[in-house]
């Protein structure tokens, strides 16, 4: 009978002394795994399996080993993983929530691209807490050797380190923050002034708009400057991030504007949720209404009526944000990029 060996027993979870006084400037010389266990007090092999992630390990040497290694700046020998996993490089894949197809089809894309290249992917889901956000980036970031954020970080990009991150829809040709990253933001105005336009010679004379609440985003800043140009004022409805939101929207809207003949939407899952919305209060769409979301999602041609949107090219997005992650780990500083929209008209409008 062939046996397996047992991991071995994890070390007592108290902070070590020398846990606490790592900081990256304790030695001239790279860190090492045997620099990190001896600091964090635990054995080489508890140090690989808390930063794999691995069974074996509970949550507070996990931690604690993981606070070791940033204190020492430690990064794994990506190269030594990569024999072992057959793979030359692996790549974070980073969102805060996949219940919004928008995710899921994009992340589809990139997985696609990455393997183009013989990567390998590790996608993260941060959902909508800070602190364990901060958490899951700092573990991520000592098993990949560059991310992809479909997100903005904000402060949370400090959680990664010296990481090469590509922001992806961070704004217009914005510039990273961090000199170490790159970015492809997406240019709507384009595709607003003409899903606009077209609203316009199909006789809509009360443009509403649902946005992602609870401020403004860029897309309504330009939505009302181009009714502005029209010489007809904005009226912005703000809802949370689901087709629940454009449900609660869409009623709102009614009751804000009883005449309102036309909806732009922030997003796809919203303008699906603005169209039960409507249909609750005996709208037609679009003959009373019609209705424009963004994004061009699958989902968007499959309801009824089938959404007009303004459609992202999911599959170049995620090429082009591959072709940064290679331009960072080899050492470039790419400019920012920026993708457009396509105005893609359905029945709904």
């Amino acid at each position: 009978m062939t046996t397996h060996p047992s991991p071995p027993p994890e070390e007592s979870a108290a902070p070590s002394e020398a846990a606490a006084k790592a900081r990256p400037a304790a030695s001239a010389k790279p860190a090492t795994i045997l620099d990190v266990a001896a600091a964090a007090g635990v054995s080489r092999q508890t140090v690989t399996r808390a930063m794999n992630d691995l069974p074996g390990v509970n949550a507070a040497t996990r931690e604690r080993v993981l606070e070791v290694a940033r204190g020492l700046n430690y990064r794994p020998n990506r190269a030594a993983q990569g024999l072992v996993r057959g793979r030359e490089v692996t790549v974070g894949l980073v969102v805060d929530d996949l219940r919004n197809p928008y995710y899921p089809e994009l992340a589809s894309e990139f997985s696609r691209a990455a393997a183009g290249r013989g990567w390998g992917v590790l996608l993260s889901d941060l959902g909508d807490d800070p602190v364990v956000a901060a958490t899951h980036l700092a573990s991520l970031a000592l098993r990949v050797d560059a991310v992809v954020s479909l997100m903005p970080l904000g402060e949370l990009r400090s959680a990664l380190g010296g990481i090469p991150v590509v922001q992806v829809g961070v704004g217009h040709r914005k510039p990273p923050a961090d000199e170490r990253d790159a970015s492809i933001g997406i240019d709507d105005a384009a595709a607003i002034r003409a899903a606009i336009e077209h609203l316009l010679r199909a006789g809509r004379r009360r443009i509403g708009m649902i946005d992602a609440g609870p401020s403004r985003t860029g897309r309504a800043e330009t939505y009302a400057g181009v009714l502005g140009e029209h010489g007809m004022h904005p009226l912005v409805i703000a809802a949370d991030h689901d087709s629940a939101g454009g449900v609660g929207a869409a009623e709102a809207l009614l009751d804000a504007a009883p005449d309102v003949d036309a909806v732009l939407v922030f997003n796809d899952v919203l303008a699906i949720g603005a169209l039960r919305g409507l249909r609750a209060r005996g709208v037609r769409v679009p003959d009373d209404v019609a209705v424009i979301g963004m994004d061009g999602l699958d989902v968007s041609a499959l309801v009824t009526p089938s959404l007009s949107t303004l459609a992202i090219d999911l599959a170049d997005l995620a090429a082009q944000a591959v072709e940064l992650a290679e331009a960072l780990l080899r050492g470039d500083r790419p400019e920012p990029r920026a993708v457009t929209r396509t105005l893609v008209l359905r029945e709904s409008a």
